[in-house]
This record gives C-alpha cells, sequence and structure tokens, in this order.
C-alpha cells in the first residue's frame, strides 16, 4: 500500500513546524539574540536561528546536501550582519544595495557586502547543481540563480513589520507549488512558517538577516523547480523589479496607502496604536 502523495508534505511540514516552535520558544529569552525592532520594542531573533535550523535539518532528512550547504551559507552571514548590526551605537550600518556599494566604494567591506557575496556564490551552485540534474541550459542557470539570490533578498527586504516576510515568503512558494508541485520542499517552508509565525505576529520575535535570508532563499529554491522557463523567466523579473524599486520607494509606505494591501498586511498581527 503506497503512502497517500500528500504524505510527505505533511511529514515535512509537522518536523519543520515543531523544530521552529520548539527551538524559537527555547531560545527566546537569550539576552544575547534580543533587538530592537521598528518601534523600539525589545523582541528575539531565535525565531531566525529556529527558522534557518528546521530549513537545512528538512534539506538534510531529504537528501538535498546542496539546498542544505545553500541555506546554512545564508543563515551563517545573514547572522553575522544581525550581529554586526548589533553591535553599532553610532550610525546604522550600510543597508539596501546602493548603501553597500557605497561603503565598498570607500574601502570598507561591510557584513553586508560578504553576504551579498556568498549568497550569490552559494544561489549559483544550486542553480549549477540543478542544471546538471536535470538538464537545463546556460539560460535556465541565469535565471535559477537570480532567482534564488534575489528571493533571499527580497523576504530581508519584507521583514520590517510583524508576518510580513513570513506571507509575503507563503505566497510565493504556493504559487510556484501550484505550477509543479515539490510536497517536500514546500511541506517544509510551509512548516517553518507556520512554526513562526505565533510569536512572529505577535511582535515577540522576528527573522533577521539570520532567518529571512534562509526562508527567502528556500522560497527561490522552490521557484525554480518548475521546468516551465516562461514561469521562471517571470519570477525573475519580478525578483529584479522589486529588488530594484527598493532601492526607490519603502514598501512600508505603499502598502500603508493602499487599503487592502494594509488589511493583508495587518491580518493576524496585535496592534497597538503605536504605528
Amino acid at each position: 500500500m503506497t503512502a497517500p502523495r500528500w504524505a510527505p508534505a505533511l511529514a515535512a511540514g509537522m518536523s519543520s513546524a515543531a523544530i521552529t516552535y520548539g527551538l524559537t520558544r527555547l531560545l527566546s529569552t537569550a539576552d544575547s539574540l534580543a533587538r530592537k525592532n521598528y518601534r523600539g520594542d525589545s523582541i528575539s531573533l531565535a525565531e531566525g536561528f529556529a527558522i534557518a535550523t528546521a530549513l537545512t535539518g528538512c534539506s538534510l532528512a531529504r537528501g538535498d546536501l546542496a539546498a542544505a550547504v545553500a541555506v546554512g551559507s545564508a543563515a551563517v552571514v545573514g547572522a553575522a550582519d544581525d550581529f554586526d548590526a548589533g553591535r553599532h551605537d553610532g550610525p546604522a550600518p550600510a543597508k539596501g544595495l546602493r548603501g553597500h556599494w557605497k561603503a565598498l566604494q570607500s574601502g570598507h567591506v561591510s557584513t553586508g557586502v560578504l553576504k551579498v557575496l556568498a549568497i550569490g556564490s552559494a544561489s549559483a551552485l544550486y542553480a549549477a547543481r540543478t542544471r546538471r540534474v536535470r538538464n537545463r541550459t546556460i539560460s535556465d542557470f541565469m535565471l535559477d540563480s537570480v532567482i534564488i539570490a534575489g528571493s533571499a533578498n527580497i523576504a530581508n527586504l519584507f521583514d520590517l513589520r510583524p508576518g510580513r516576510a513570513l506571507k509575503m515568503s507563503a505566497m510565493c512558494a504556493s504559487v510556484a507549488n501550484l505550477v509543479q508541485s515539490n510536497p517536500r520542499a514546500y511541506g517544509a517552508v510551509m512548516g517553518s512558517i507556520s512554526g513562526s509565525a505565533p510569536t512572529d505576529l505577535s511582535a515577540r520575535t522576528m527573522l533577521g538577516d539570520m532567518g529571512a535570508n534562509p526562508l527567502g532563499l528556500y522560497v527561490g529554491m522552490l521557484a525554480t523547480h518548475p521546468d516551465s522557463r516562461a514561469f521562471r523567466a517571470v519570477m525573475a523579473l519580478l525578483t529584479v523589479g522589486l529588488i530594484g524599486a527598493a532601492e526607490k520607494v519603502s514598501f512600508s509606505t505603499i502598502i500603508d496607502q493602499q487599503p487592502l494591501l494594509r488589511a493583508l498586511d495587518r491580518l493576524g498581527t496585535q496592534r497597538d496604536g503605536r504605528e
């Protein structure tokens, strides 16, 4: 008797959710993981560590070493960026591609620059492995690299309000899975999001770079799974477009100005009027 088609997704989802939720609760009181959020409240980065651990573990469990290395690399450089930012009492470290580029021009190699290089390399290596295994072309390799690396950056850009990065990641992962099913990977990412949601939505924990980068990268890998080149080309264009737009406009401002987006952004969150 064969297992139902949804069984791998359920198993991955339950395991990922349990790891994420359990580690978040266990580490949420650690002083070393405390950071200030957008309102100046002290919350924990435990969620980021937990979701990175869950996604790396799920990748190893299904025998995908390339994914585990990529996710782990994104988590390590993301953590370096988080802890570097936590040591600064003066001006904030460089942010955004433009900020990192200006820092590099002035002779300062920021942790953000190292993060771009590490995530870009990990994404390219995963895309190269996908090209070899699935007999894709060099054009496919370029599309896949852009999607994976760009998705890691986009998740970080959306990790500015409670639940926002989780909702965006869940939506993108679901679209990719509808185009071409990848049950174990989809179950892992949705399980991690579910395990993170209770404390993220209540603004008790946040992803930080340590969690947002691996989550976004994992969603990007899921988005490169469909064989449809047209789908992946659209995803690559959207990825580049969003990253470029973030250098010019504030996503938070746009969301707050649009009633539907504002309602979705605040869905499930606990607000106390201190916007």
